[in-house]
């Protein structure tokens, strides 16, 4: 994880790339990533494949924020990086806030975000703690092995006029910031996203 408080790095790396729009305001049909942050802050969140599990589990998880967010002018953002699997995505609802497509992975490049080589990606599969653990989460999520499933993602909280808050790049697939780590990046209340987090904790059942 890399967190760049106070940096615009990332804001001007990608300012002037645009996305298409599946779902957002305004009749055009892409949008400038400038604009993202131009008037409010804004929590982007760049989708690793409309298909993960892992994927779809956080977007769950994310959304349970949303309602605090908005009503704090905090625009929400996700962004995939192909249209394969959009159907089935947006079908099922797991995204519930503005959707983007970044054809040809022009933000991933700019940043030079990951891209996990074939024994990399086997070894998280089957031997990363912490893809086992987000496989436990969200075990309840359906999921499919179709897409570009190599290449990591990331979250941004950019403040309104560029500054960066929070820069979160994905380690591994099972990698992801806390509700709790957007909403205190954000400066807002993160006491019941820790409480709600505490519940889903392992819990030591050895007696000392």
């Amino acid at each position: 994880m890399g967190t760049e408080k106070g940096s615009r790095t990332v804001a001007e790396a990608i300012k002037d790339i645009e996305v298409e729009k599946i779902r957002g305001p305004g009749d055009a049909s892409s949008a400038k990533l400038a604009t993202f942050w131009e008037k409010q802050p804004v929590v982007i969140h760049l989708l690793r494949r409309f298909g993960c599990q892992l994927c779809r589990g956080h977007a769950v998880e994310m959304a349970k924020i949303l309602p605090q967010l908005e009503a704090n002018n905090v625009r929400v953002v996700g962004i995939g990086l192909e249209k394969f699997g959009l159907e089935e995505f947006e079908e099922k609802k797991f995204w519930k806030s503005e959707l983007y497509i970044d054809n040809g992975k022009k933000i991933h490049n700019a940043l030079a975000l990951t891209k996990v080589g074939w024994m990399g990606t086997f070894m998280m599969l089957f031997a990363n703690k912490n893809v086992k653990e987000a496989e436990k989460k969200t075990r309840d999520t359906p999921g499919n092995l179709q897409g570009d499933g190599r290449q990591l993602g990331a979250t941004f909280v950019i403040a309104k006029g560029g500054e960066m808050l929070l820069d979160y790049r994905q380690k591994d697939f099972g990698d992801q910031p806390s509700n709790a780590a957007l909403l205190e990046a954000l400066g807002l209340d993160s006491t019941q996203a820790k409480e709600e987090a505490s519940k889903d904790a392992p819990v030591c059942t050895n007696s000392t």
